[in-house]
């Protein structure tokens, strides 16, 4: 099992890049495995957002081990293109360790800018373009949605995450594309942590719509982390991300200092800055 730290990247403190940063550089000295932030344009309610790939390019220069990424970035809003040209960039600056997580994003951030995208099509549609883009091969593309044609960008491997509401079918449409999948379960009171036995559900969904049998699942663990992580590793789990529970940023960073859970079984790491 791998764990990552998983916070907003809005508001007051959080849509503040530099304590983003520093945030992951403390999640990597204290053992984290991974660092990943949400990718929203237009955020009800906040005016202080911060732009997910600008803040990760810092991440990446600051830190040498952790895995970072988007958790999810839109394939409809951001493009593809663009979307290949970041991740292509941001791959070979960290060294090899970003994650890509796409989905097919929300309408907050479409409806106020006047786009009418489908926005589960861009998702399949994009994901196929963005692997295109990354193979290294001259790209000829004519799609429903998008076209490109004669662009060849250096090859760069880069894992990418299928991310969406679970049950739907949506996080589902470009499995075949991914290496792994972050779905989202809501209740009534919002967002929950999915069951050992959902988990292998959405493991069982991912590999029945072409995704590979050993592929990434990454679930959201909320404030707490699960006690039961021999349950969600029979059931396929291979990430649990947490935001601590943390309502101030200070608590955020003393929940970031004391580690992952196993962190007594792996050493603290040194990074050179």
């Amino acid at each position: 099992m791998r764990y990552g730290i998983y916070v907003p990247s809005f508001g007051s403190s959080l849509g503040d890049p530099s304590v983003l940063v520093s945030l992951a550089v403390a999640a990597e000295e204290a053992g984290w495995d991974g660092f990943f932030v949400w990718d929203h344009v237009v955020v009800p309610g906040e005016s202080v957002v911060a732009d997910p790939w600008v803040t990760l390019g810092g991440v990446a220069a600051r830190t040498s081990s952790i895995r970072l990424g988007p958790l999810v970035t839109s394939l409809g809003r951001r493009r593809p293109w663009k979307v290949a040209l970041e991740a292509s960039t941001l791959q070979r600056l960290s060294g090899g360790r970003l994650v890509l997580g796409v989905g097919a994003g929300v309408p907050q951030d479409y409806s106020p800018f006047g786009e009418r995208v489908s926005r589960a099509e861009a998702m399949s549609e994009g994901v196929a373009l963005v692997r295109a883009l990354l193979s290294g091969e001259v790209v000829e593309h004519r799609g429903p949605l998008f076209s490109v044609s004669g662009v060849r960008f250096e090859p760069v491997e880069v894992p990418i995450w299928v991310g969406g509401v679970w049950p739907r079918g949506v996080p589902f449409r470009a499995a075949g594309l991914a290496s792994g999948v972050v779905p989202a379960t809501f209740g009534e009171s919002g967002l929950r942590v999915l069951s050992p036995a959902e988990a292998a559900g959405v493991k069982a969904d991912f590999v029945a719509s072409g995704g590979p049998a050993d592929g990434d699942v990454a679930l959201w663990g909320g404030g707490v982390l699960p006690s039961d992580v021999a349950g969600y590793e029979a059931a396929g789990v291979t990430w649990l991300l947490t935001d601590g529970g943390a309502v101030e940023v200070e608590e955020l960073r003393a929940f970031v200092a004391a580690g992952p859970p196993c962190q007594a079984c792996r050493p603290r790491r040194r990074v050179s800055r």
